[in-house]
């Protein structure tokens, strides 16, 4: 009988309440899932922001290889036309 008299005493949720509670977690979920999808993306571009950077610097040894090699050939040229 008590348990009875404290079901009485605790007011009804309004439908309006209820479908607004059932929004709000709704909403968080969607909150969770974007931020799992933010962290996804993030780690990504981290994976693809070393990729760039290693691939400038393999640019840039190359580069100092090219003009290495360009100046081998322009004082080895010289040297075959004398003969």
């Amino acid at each position: 009988m008590a348990e009875a008299k404290e079901r009485n005493l605790t007011p009804p949720i309004p439908s309006d309440m209820q479908s607004m509670l059932k929004r709000c977690e709704n909403l968080e979920k969607e909150v969770r899932s974007l931020k799992l999808n933010l962290a996804f993306m993030n780690r990504k571009d981290s994976e693809q922001t070393k990729q760039i950077e290693e691939l400038q610097k393999q640019n840039e040894e190359l580069t100092e290889e090219k003009e290495r090699l360009l100046e081998e050939i322009e004082r080895i040229i010289p040297k075959t036309s004398r003969m």
